[in-house]
């Protein structure tokens, strides 16, 4: 499978291009500078292309088989200012993606937008609703363009992201809220979304188990 991974150099997207190397996919890494990308392998290359930029992210799809998107907010000070960043983003990928008749999209998002908001715990829910409104506005925004498309989409909400190794056992559902992920789990969803079935043209909460 040839696969598009757009965030590759961030935290997510990185364990994601290695997963599908792993797995014997040929990669493209979208960047926004030459030689951004740290790993190095033979089925990888990386191609330059901006979120802002509609005609860059249609020439990185073009010839793939399916896109992971784990475009994401690369500061903490970034994700509390008003932005529309991932709703200008999400138009130019979908709109990229129909042009070239790419279906298939595994899409990082957050628990806590749209619908998934009102399945949160009263803390998380107060924080994003005070320091964490303008990045949830403008998930929404990108949400509804892409929910309303008619692309083969999986619509990854994931609860608070955590390092380390993987560790399983991680559950998916519809709705309903999942305190933590850690992202080499996360990552392994997104890959596993590109050929599942399950939650095509859905949104999933995930996250692991409690007690």
């Amino acid at each position: 499978m040839k696969v598009l991974v757009i965030g590759a150099t961030g935290r997510t997207g990185s364990i994601a291009v290695r997963r599908l190397l792993e797995r014997g996919d040929e990669v493209t890494g979208m960047v926004r500078r030459p030689n951004a990308l740290r790993q190095r392998h033979e089925r990888l290359r990386e191609i330059l292309g901006e979120a802002r930029d509609a005609p860059s992210i249609q020439r990185a799809v073009v010839g793939h088989d399916a896109v992971l998107s784990a475009l994401g907010p690369r500061s903490l000070r970034r994700a509390l200012r008003r932005d529309d960043l991932q709703e200008v983003y999400m138009r130019n990928l979908v709109a990229a993606m129909q042009n070239t008749g790419v279906k298939r999209l595994s899409n990082l998002s957050a628990n806590g937008v749209g619908k998934s908001y009102a399945e949160l715990p009263w803390f998380p829910k107060l924080i994003f609703a005070t320091l964490g409104r303008a990045m949830i506005a403008d998930k929404e925004r990108g949400e509804a363009i892409l929910l309303s498309s008619d692309l083969d989409y999986v619509n990854v909400r994931p609860g608070i992201l955590l390092n380390g190794p993987a560790r399983g056992g991680i559950e998916a559902k519809p709705a309903g809220f999942l305190w933590f992920i850690r992202r080499e789990d996360l990552a392994d969803f997104m890959v596993a979304q590109l050929t599942d079935k399950r939650w095509v043209r859905q949104s999933v909460v995930v996250g692991y188990k409690s007690g």
